[in-house]
């Protein structure tokens, strides 16, 4: 389980893919959970470092200083088989992250030139560009989130 936090931080940062973000923590309406599970709480190195990223119960640190913390800028869920993880970006929208107990993480991050599957796969127009032709946080139902999830969302598979 350690592996997929490396992996999430190097997915914040290091892609050449779109990032696509979200309005609101993913999926909508959906309960959070209180805390991280015992499982994967700890100490994990990032880029080599030990103790580069730090899971407690409420809250993720990076060695950096930053630090997200449960109920204010992260928020997690369990959905589908997946540990949801949205955190607050400092803009507002979220980034959402689906990670599968030691199996996956995965996000939605395509090629410019493949954005418009977003509304293929939702069947209505929910990804649109602003001024400068960046795309504009997603706002979508629950059950549009599911699609995107099981058809959209790519990643890193762990053995």
């Amino acid at each position: 389980m350690k592996n997929w936090i490396l992996l999430l931080v190097i997915a914040l940062g290091v892609s050449s893919c779109q990032k696509v973000v979200f309005e609101e923590p993913q999926p909508r309406f959906w309960p959070s959970v209180p805390a991280f599970p015992s499982s994967i709480q700890g100490s994990y190195p990032l880029m080599g470092e030990p103790g580069g990223i730090v899971v407690e119960k409420k809250s993720i640190s990076l060695k950096d200083g930053k630090t997200f913390v449960l109920g204010e800028n992260l928020v997690l869920k369990r959905y589908q088989g997946y540990w949801i993880v949205s955190l607050e970006e400092d803009n507002g929208s979220w980034d959402v992250y689906a990670v599968k107990d030691k199996k996956a993480i995965k996000t939605i991050q395509v090629q410019k030139s493949e954005l418009h599957k977003i509304n293929d796969v939702i069947g209505r127009e929910v990804l649109k560009y602003d001024n400068e032709g960046k795309p504009l946080p997603l706002k979508i139902k629950r059950r549009e989130f599911k699609k995107l999830l099981n058809e959209v969302f790519t990643g890193i598979e762990m053995n």
